[in-house]
């Protein structure tokens, strides 16, 4: 049966990821190639970040003669990088799968049910320590033994993972019996989850400090890292050669992995079929308030965000990043504008801003996953007596009722702290703005082209398939092209020329991608 459900949850991610969960056919080998590239993309871009880490650090460490140390803090980000991406998928995917009542109906043990969802997990974790990883080993200036590369195998692809995996899972454990117990589960759900991202953004963002430091005076970290056991085997085994500590340490994580088994197999049927306190709301009478059919169901959308922790998380967390940017801008935006350290890029200032609004604007995608979201349910929307272009647009207005007042807001503190003036002052209002209409557009676009209805919880729906990761992808590339275009063009045109260009290029494309909604796109949705 472990087998059984073992193969039902890699086919069902994926369906999901390449698209195949709408057609029940396999995908071509086109697509499959497409959707290998972009994940390949993804990877390489964000282990670019830590290759500049590993290069900064190595070289100090390896004359320091604290190669054991250089190898701890690779697993320490390691650790990070896979605990951020898996915590939350661990809640959803253990707790709040929509097939959790099907299964414990069953006779398949709930231990089998974990190991399952768990291996899912495993398998994120190892994608998110690639990134970290290779990157470690590519720029570590000394040489490893056979020995040390086997130490580096097992404890970055075996024992980070698995211990990652138990956090994970304990967790998710405790977010979810916090957010059971509590009237607003989705409330503290989001809370919690801003916690998480917020201490990981603000490492992130003193990093570079970090670095400086780290390079200068690597016996900080030394005494920092020195009393904790594990990391001084795993930092040692991979430089010295000195296995044996690694396959204790591994045996000791298995232990761990099998105990947190044995506590989680006993409490799931409880926690996973826990409904909350269900306290009692007194009635009290209320005047019902008549909506236009278009505001009702931009309410329902309004509603289905605010009810899903994960689809704000992922969808609407850029609302939030916009927002803190502008108020961060507004405080400390005036040391910007003398440069001392980069005199040269002052006069790059200005547009490098207007891009870096747009880069913004990308990390909100409400659109793209708004289709799936509807699942099984979808039938609710196409029994109302609606046109299929207010179900659409009331999915776009969604988007723009949240992204648009949020980047104005940052444009307008843009353009008091930075001083924009003429064509750049338009600029910075209009391409962001244009920017995310195209990117509610291109979303649903590509959500109707790709719909996911057979997801087992809503992160499924939101954070994976083929719709979102083209979104997004796609909008981060059009966000880059002006700085590529000015690059290669800048002998012949001045960055203003550049900017109205790259407008002109996306209210076109705006214009058709509405055309299609309006026509193709109406026809495609009444026929899922």
């Amino acid at each position: 049966m472990l087998k059984v459900l073992l193969r039902t949850r890699m086919e069902a991610l994926l369906s999901v990821l390449t698209g195949a969960s709408r057609t029940k056919k396999a995908q071509s080998r086109g697509k499959l190639i497409g959707f290998a590239c972009l994940m390949i993309l993804s990877l390489v871009s964000l282990g670019t970040l830590f290759s500049r880490i590993f290069e900064v650090i190595g070289p100090a460490f390896r004359m320091a003669g604290l190669g054991w140390l250089y190898f701890a803090f690779a697993a320490v980000m390691t650790f990070s990088l896979m605990l951020i991406g898996n915590v939350f998928t661990a809640k959803a995917q253990l707790y709040e799968a929509k097939d959790n009542d099907l299964l414990l109906s069953m006779p398949i043990k709930p231990i089998h049910i974990l190991l399952s969802r768990l291996f899912l997990l495993l398998v994120l974790a190892l994608v998110f320590a690639l990134p970290v990883a290779i990157p470690a080993l590519m720029y570590w200036p000394g040489e490893l033994s056979a020995a040390g590369w086997a130490a580096f195998l097992i404890s970055f692809f075996l024992i980070l993972p698995l211990l990652n995996v138990v956090l994970s899972a304990l967790l998710g454990w405790l977010i979810h019996l916090a957010a059971a117990r509590a009237r607003n589960k989705s409330l503290i759900s989001l809370l919690i989850s801003l916690v998480f991202l917020g201490v990981y953004m603000y490492f992130s963002f003193q990093m570079n400090s970090m670095l400086t430091d780290l390079a200068a005076n690597p016996a900080g970290l030394e005494r920092a890292l020195g009393s904790a056991a594990p990391l001084v085997w795993i930092g040692e085994g991979v430089v010295n050669g000195e296995l044996l500590r690694v396959l204790l340490l591994l045996a000791a994580s298995l232990a761990i992995f099998a105990l947190a088994m044995l506590l989680l197999s006993r409490t799931f049927i409880q926690t996973a079929t826990a409904r909350g306190s269900g306290a009692k709301k007194r009635y009290v009478e209320r005047t019902a308030k008549a909506r236009s059919p278009r505001a009702a169901l931009l309410n329902m959308e309004l509603r289905r965000l605010w009810g899903l922790p994960a689809y704000m998380l992922n969808g609407a967390l850029g609302v939030f990043f916009v927002v803190i940017a502008a108020v961060v801008l507004l405080i400390k935006g005036k040391a910007l504008t003398s440069m001392p350290e980069w005199p040269m890029l002052a006069p790059m200032l200005q547009p490098l801003f207007v891009v870096l609004l747009c880069f913004m604007g990308v990390t909100i995608i409400l659109t793209a996953p708004s289709i799936s979201l509807e699942g099984r349910s979808l039938w609710l929307p196409k029994s109302m007596p609606v046109s299929t272009w207010d179900i659409l647009s009331a999915k776009l207005q969604l988007h723009l009722v949240l992204a648009v007042p949020a980047v104005l807001l940052c444009a307008a503190i843009m353009a008091f702290v930075l001083e924009y003036k003429g064509a750049v002052l338009f600029l910075l209002f209009a391409l962001p703005t244009v920017n995310v209409l195209f990117i509610a557009l291109l979303g649903l676009f590509e959500n109707l082209r790709h719909p996911n209805f057979n997801w087992i919880n809503e992160t499924q729906a939101v954070k994976s398939g083929m719709s979102v990761l083209v979104t997004m992808f796609v909008g981060m590339g059009f966000s880059a092209l002006p700085v590529l275009a000015y690059l290669l063009l800048s002998k012949y045109l001045s960055m203003e020329a550049v900017g109205f260009g790259m407008l002109g290029l996306m209210l076109l494309l705006c214009a058709l991608l509405f055309l299609w909604l309006r026509k193709k796109g109406t026809a495609l949705f009444d026929a899922l």
